[in-house]
């Protein structure tokens, strides 16, 4: 019989890290100690192949195992250049919520810049936000008061951020939000990129009755460092039918209403 350090050599590392992102695709987990049990190798081999695919982006440490992270986003200045991946239905479902005289707010990220363009121009509300690009696609809508957030710039998402931006939201009162969402799990919830962002999103959440969001399928299943809330924050979630099945079941699971 073999001992656990001689089995170790049965695979080579980066086989066994295939196997692992493939169990982490199919299951949107890994628990260490089964992988060591599967793989027939140590856990401390298994944590090392863990903590390999953490420094690649690739996962995400929990205790005792893994998620598969969500990838770093590109500054919200080229994902807004690029043809836009949300389909038009998620989009104008989204937009309607909205309704005359309503106080929204708006966060930042490509796919609120985008469903700005489908809010009927003979519309009139207020719009608050800390993002300057859908603000200045709010300012091109004829009837809407649009205000902006004061703070520091973080420049990769053009969104006001710190302590000044998450004291004035406090002073609104908004029927609705309409959240960015970076990645979300089922086992996690809602979570982003930044300590910067997490506090502005939270205060976001905070101030609104309603708290909605689009999500493309490929932000499901994912998670970034900073853990916004579980899924539950959200009221209304308008989502690709490619999402997985079960993300899109633990979201009407947590309330959510699922479009």
């Amino acid at each position: 019989m073999h001992n656990a350090a001689s089995r170790d050599l049965e695979l080579f590392p980066v086989e066994r890290r295939e196997l692992i992102l493939q169990t982490l695709s199919s299951h949107g987990k890994v628990i260490a100690a089964d992988l060591a049990n599967s793989l027939q190798v140590s856990v401390d081999t298994i944590r090392r192949d863990l903590n390999q695919l953490v420094a690649e982006g690739l996962a995400r440490r929990v205790h005792g195992g893994a998620l598969p992270a969500a990838p770093f986003p590109r500054p919200v200045a080229e994902r807004s250049a690029q043809a836009s991946t949300i389909k038009p239905e998620l989009a104008e479902k989204a937009a309607a919520l909205i309704q005359p005289k309503n106080v929204v707010v708006f966060d930042g990220g490509s796919t609120n810049h985008e469903l700005v363009r489908w809010i009927p121009r003979e519309l009139a509300f207020t719009a608050v936000t800390p993002s300057l690009p859908v603000a200045t696609a709010l300012s091109e809508l004829p009837l809407v008061e649009v205000i902006v957030l004061g703070g520091k710039i973080l420049g990769r998402e053009l969104v006001t951020t710190g302590a000044r931006a998450v004291k004035e939201i406090n002073d609104f009162r908004a029927d609705i939000c309409y959240l960015g969402v970076c990645a979300v799990h089922r086992h996690v919830g809602v979570s982003t990129f930044s300590v910067e962002e997490l506090e502005l999103k939270q205060a976001l959440i905070r101030c609104a009755g309603t708290v909605a969001a689009i999500i493309s399928a490929e932000k499901f299943g994912k998670m970034a460092p900073f853990v916004v809330g579980p899924s539950r924050i959200l009221t209304n979630a308008f989502v690709e039918s490619e999402a997985d099945p079960k993300e899109i079941e633990q979201l009407r699971i947590d309330g959510v209403c699922v479009a």
